[in-house]
């Protein structure tokens, strides 16, 4: 990921929502336990998950050394909003492709262990114990994920599966086998 792509949390657009901003202020104060972790915003979804195709779509927030992602999720993400006039086809439209590209970006995260937190626009007064509150609960629910993904893993390889060229593969070892029987036939030959 690139410094100069994404932006600290005092840099901050002009189009920043209040929520935006106060998620940015609560991740970054002295108080937060996260003060201590490089934080940015508007980092590119590739960066964190390098198999999500896209380079244009990016996430509001990341705690990096913890591995969080913070989304902001305004009305829009929950309903259709006529923004600008915009008549209701064309926000209903807007809507799902809004959907479509949340569960996307979500996937991505979940696919390279990073927690994901969403906040809500309806959550406009968030505290930073309720932010801590979700953020360790994402934590919790990635590194019960990663335990889950380990303990298949040994099992199957304790099964005898290989891994080859990252999927596992049906073990090669010859199993013996018993001698075929015609059917109808017995085993001196006859019927």
């Amino acid at each position: 990921m690139g410094k100069s792509d994404t932006k600290l949390p005092q840099q901050l657009a002009k189009n920043a929502s209040k929520l935006h901003k106060r998620v940015g202020k609560l991740i970054s104060c002295k108080e937060s336990p996260y003060s201590n972790y490089e934080i940015r915003q508007e980092v590119r979804v590739s960066d964190i998950n390098p198999d999500y195709k896209s380079n244009r779509e990016k996430f509001d927030w990341v705690i990096l050394g913890l591995k969080v992602v913070i989304e902001i999720h305004g009305e829009q993400h929950y309903s259709p909003v006529c923004f600008g006039g915009m008549d209701i086809e064309k926000a209903k439209r807007v809507f799902l492709q809004r959907l479509r590209l949340d569960e996307k970006k979500q996937t991505a995260a979940k696919e390279a262990k990073w927690a994901y937190v969403v906040v809500k626009y309806t959550e406009k007064n968030i505290t930073l114990e309720e932010l801590v509150d979700k953020i360790s609960d994402a934590l919790e629910e990635v590194e019960e994920g990663i335990y889950q993904d380990n303990k298949l893993k040994a099992k199957i390889q304790s099964r005898g599966f290989q891994k080859h060229e990252g999927e596992y593969k049906w073990p090669t070892r010859k199993i013996q086998s018993r001698p075929f029987q015609k059917h109808g036939k017995t085993q001196s030959g006859k019927t």
